[in-house]
């Protein structure tokens, strides 16, 4: 008897192993496939997103267009070149979105954001978007004019902090008296990731929720105290790879799920108590408000209405967020590019950012290079089907798209794909919106999604993006820290990973 069971464990282990090593039978035979430890490397070396990119990936998505790939516990079908993108996202009948509550309803980071706008398909996604495109197209923005100055504020505090502690720790006299001279402008080392996060906390709860819940004017709020907790303890590598360990009674995994419960708890507090409870939400036109409204006319659930607005909070912030890091990044490496854009919008007001060539034509390659997400799998066939010309995709397989590659793709970028020319989007901003356009249109450029799915906050995302740079540029300078590892995050978001900042105030021309 104990031979038997023996063998069958020994079976199941193998059986889950030969799933795991190798794709299924049924899967295309004229695409690569990328070898399966590749997903979780980073577990176990020291690689980061661009390294596992340049081994592994890059060759053969630019040979073959698609690949098929290990992740989450199942494998994939994985695409960048263009026109197989502009297929999937075309065919949304056939390509079906599929999000983490379909396709790992057990796993914690479906408990996270649930059934929302960006992973719902069909009528019950059209309900969502019809409620939520009013707030996240028409908005105001001066929320965002202030929280850019409190965020300079910041910085300046963190500046100061960092020199008075340089003069405590120095016995020299000369260096002391140049600290304190208003002749030499505040200089000093600021880590970025926290204070960015509670910029983009800011902005998105002020202008799509439609209430401040006070990330930049505390320093422990307690809704970014909570989301701090949760995004340390989701964002495994390994259970990301196998969301199937969060069927199993892991302790870190249980408290992992209690911290998205209360953080879902204490952003539905915020909504009521702002809201709800004072009727607010009847006479204001946030995203939030609309959702409300929706869910009182019961054309959405309680459920869908708490997933929607945790999913306004949780991308709204995290996307920009991501994107203004790498901004800072690339104009720390290149200095030209920093005294050029600074020298643009000194002259200018918040209204006219959008009109501005060099920085707009900055930000769109800062998305180019590193788009916030690297690679989405979110969409599953329907049915049998080609994509292209001859690979063949069997009923029931995930699919999704390697944004990095797409926006390094050699044939529709040219031999320059892998460096940062923001010259390429044009010399005016007619050129340079009509080049954006176009380059969305022929999915070139992914990070926004694209077709009837494409982001509804990316123009809320830019106008964010395009108000804290230029707040930022006319106060300071900066170049890299010189102890920070010039490297990208490990998987998952995107974005220079824990990056360090020397910044200098700039002194006043007046």
């Amino acid at each position: 008897m104990g031979l038997y069971v023996f063998c069958f464990i020994a079976g199941v282990i193998i059986f889950g192993l030969v799933k795991m090593i190798l794709p299924p039978w049924n899967f295309p035979r004229n695409i690569p496939t990328i070898p399966f430890y590749v997903t979780f490397l980073a577990t176990v070396w020291d690689v980061d997103q661009e390294d596992i990119f340049n081994m592994y990936l890059r060759g053969p998505l630019e040979k073959h267009g698609a690949v098929k790939l290990y992740f989450g516990s199942r494998w994939n079908i994985v695409v960048s070149r263009p026109e197989l993108l502009a297929q999937v996202f075309k065919d949304e009948d056939t390509f079906a979105k599929s999000g983490n509550h379909i396709k790992i309803p057990y796993g914690v980071i479906a408990a996270y954001t649930g059934e929302n706008v960006i992973s719902a398909h069909g009528s019950i996604w059209r309900s969502f978007r019809k409620a939520m495109t009013p707030g996240l197209q028409f908005f105001d923005h001066s929320p965002m004019i202030k929280n850019a100055n409190i965020f300079c504020s910041l910085i300046f505090k963190q500046l100061t902090t960092f020199e008075m502690s340089s003069i405590d720790s120095s016995n020299s006299p000369l260096n002391e008296k140049e600290n304190l001279d208003p002749a030499f402008p505040p200089t000093g080392i600021v880590t970025m990731p926290e204070l960015i996060q509670r910029l983009s906390l800011a902005n998105i709860s002020e202008v799509a929720l439609g209430f401040d819940v006070g990330t930049l004017t505390k320093d422990n709020s307690e809704i970014h105290l909570k989301l701090k907790i949760v995004k340390s303890n989701i964002f495994k590598s390994l259970y990301l790879n196998f969301p199937m360990l969060d069927l199993l009674p892991i302790p870190s995994r249980q408290r992992a799920r209690r911290y998205v419960e209360e953080f879902r708890r204490c952003l539905m507090d915020a909504v009521r108590s702002n809201l709800v409870d004072n009727y607010n939400f009847e006479q204001t036109s946030f995203a939030s408000s609309d959702l409300i409204r929706s869910f009182h006319r019961e054309e959405i659930s309680e459920k869908q209405l708490i997933d929607n607005i945790v999913i306004v909070m949780v991308a709204g912030h995290e996307n920009p967020q991501l994107l203004l890091t790498t901004c800072f990044y690339l104009f720390a490496k290149h200095k030209k590019w920093q005294e050029l854009v600074r020298a643009e919008v000194l002259d200018h007001d918040v209204e006219k950012l959008g009109e501005l060539p060099l920085l707009n034509s900055f930000i769109f390659e800062c998305v180019r290079l590193y788009p916030p997400l690297s690679q989405i799998i979110n969409r599953c066939t329907t049915k049998k089907c080609v994509l292209g010309t001859d690979v063949i995709l069997p009923k029931n397989v995930y699919v999704g798209y390697n944004v990095i590659s797409t926006g390094r793709y050699r044939a529709a970028w040219g031999d320059t794909a892998e460096k940062f020319r923001p010259e390429r989007w044009g010399a005016s901003i007619d050129d340079i919106m009509n080049e954006w356009r176009h380059r969305k249109n022929t999915c070139a450029m992914s990070a926004f999604h694209g077709g009837r799915r494409a982001c509804l906050g990316e123009k809320l995302a830019l106008m964010e993006v395009r108000i804290a740079m230029a707040a930022v540029l006319k106060r300071f300078e900066w170049t890299l820290a010189p102890d920070w590892v010039d490297k990208v995050t490990p998987a998952g978001p995107l974005c220079p990973a824990g990056l360090k900042l020397s910044f200098t105030e700039l002194i006043s021309r007046d």
